[in-house]
């Protein structure tokens, strides 16, 4: 390409996206050096390669996320994100959505023996730092349930198969991955419907480039048919109502 002709291609409009340094696959993930992987990444390049933009994916810790977003304000975007989710953190701050990417099913992973126990009966949860177990939160205010955090659910998870857990709070796809495939112990736990869980929307959030969410937000009902093929294509299951 000659000079003139390069001159003539304009730069990709660059933006950066925070990410939770964890592994939730098949919804999102960081491995091998933190590179950014799983349904989520494939969604939002499509977005990114159509629209031509250069998208940069910084993975930090949940908690060190919301610093970054919030308070630092290094950070175009974050994802995933909720209205809902630590509200102690965000203020008066003017945090704008995106339509839902995923609906995560989150809920308590127990010993396969356990399930159909009462919520009285769980004395001990786990869930990753920085996350916040809703339908648990009276028990866990009240002590009659102990909560447990790590940086990672795989720890929580063998604490659980160990039975020095009761109960893993986590998306019962990314479980049961985790279980299968990093764990080598397919349904050594699993999910019970009986105790209290909860849906949650995954959006993609920013402070100041609301015109990019609205573009977001057209190609996510333009493109809902492939993306229910990449639904399928990780394994991500489209299950009813709480």
């Amino acid at each position: 390409m000659t000079g003139a002709a390069a001159a003539d291609v304009a730069p990709l409009k660059s933006y950066t996206i925070g990410v939770e340094d964890l592994q939730y696959y098949p919804l999102h993930t960081t491995s091998n050096g933190n590179a950014f992987g799983g349904f989520a990444r494939e969604v939002l390049d499509m977005f990114a390669k159509e629209k031509g933009y250069a998208f940069r994916y910084v993975a930090l810790p949940v908690n060190r996320l919301y610093v970054a977003f919030l308070n630092e304000r290094t950070l175009d975007f974050k994802y995933p994100d909720n209205p809902k989710w630590r509200e102690d953190l965000r203020g008066a701050a003017r945090i704008r959505y995106s339509a839902t990417l995923v609906t995560s099913e989150e809920g308590a992973m127990v010993l396969p023996q356990n399930k159909g126990r009462a919520l009285r009966q769980i004395k001990s949860l786990g869930t990753v730092l920085g996350f916040t177990p809703w339908p648990y939160l009276p028990a866990i205010d009240s002590k009659a349930i102990a909560l447990s955090t790590s940086s990672g659910f795989e720890g929580l998870l063998r604490h659980a198969l160990a039975n020095h857990l009761d109960a893993v709070y986590i998306n019962v796809d990314v479980a049961n991955y985790l279980l299968a495939e990093e764990l080598k112990t397919p349904g050594g736990l699993v999910f019970d419907p009986g105790l209290p869980h909860a849906r949650s929307d995954f959006s993609l959030s920013t402070l100041r480039h609301v015109e990019v969410l609205t573009e977001f937000d057209a190609f996510l009902r333009r493109e809902r048919p492939q993306l229910q093929a990449l639904k399928l294509k990780y394994g991500i299951e489209e299950r009813g109502g709480p």
